[in-house]
């Protein structure tokens, strides 16, 4: 099974916004609605769940409104929460399947809430591109180059990529060998996590 989860649990502190994160509106719509639709559109995943938190009650509120499937993490940090999803992400198993066989051969595709021009083309791309890398988990990054060539600021710099907030991984708690797809795409690099990046998405806009 291929599940994806978009952490919508962060305090985004950065946007310095009265609003949620995951709930800025973006033409009329929360961010977070763009990229549950895109995972929703893929054939390469067969379920979509948004992770939600104490910081984030109103998205929490929003998702279950739509339907949304949703588990609340304690939101004590990315890589905290990841490992409690991990863990407690309720299990689809067939009767004679065991929890455990089902949970490693489980593949989650992490997204950040904060990628509204994710679409589920890119989506199919990476899962497929993972399937042939042969590592049990892989980062999806964007050159720092095509950050400094459409004027763009990036927030985490590792070298020379800037990774994207989209991830692959098996569904344990052991480390894992991972690969780095590098792609130049404006969907992956437009992270919304300040107010200068709105203004870079609304300029984006503007142009499309």
């Amino acid at each position: 099974m291929n599940t994806a989860v978009i952490m919508a649990g962060g305090k985004g502190t950065r946007m310095k916004s009265a609003s949620e994160k995951p709930l800025i509106m973006i033409r009329g719509k929360p961010m977070i609605q763009y990229v549950h639709d895109a995972a929703s559109k893929s054939v390469e995943l067969d379920r979509v769940v948004v992770a939600t938190s104490k910081h984030t009650p109103h998205t929490t509120e929003f998702c279950r409104k739509k339907g949304y499937r949703v588990i609340e993490t304690p939101g004590e940090g990315y890589v905290e929460d990841l490992g409690y999803i991990i863990t407690n992400l309720p299990v689809n198993q067939s009767h004679n399947e065991e929890i455990s066989s089902v949970m490693e051969d489980e593949i989650l595709v992490t997204i950040t809430s904060d990628l509204p021009f994710i679409c589920n083309d890119i989506l199919d791309e990476v899962i497929r591109e993972y399937k042939n890398c042969g590592k049990p988990s892989m980062c999806v990054a964007v050159p720092v180059e095509f950050f400094t060539e459409n004027n763009l600021k990036p927030h985490m710099v590792l070298g020379d990529i800037v990774p994207s907030g989209l991830n692959i991984l098996r569904r344990n708690n052991n480390q894992q060998d991972e690969e780095v797809l590098e792609l130049r795409k404006f969907e992956l690099a437009l992270n919304i996590n300040s107010p200068e990046d709105l203004i870079s998405l609304e300029k984006y806009l503007s142009k499309s």
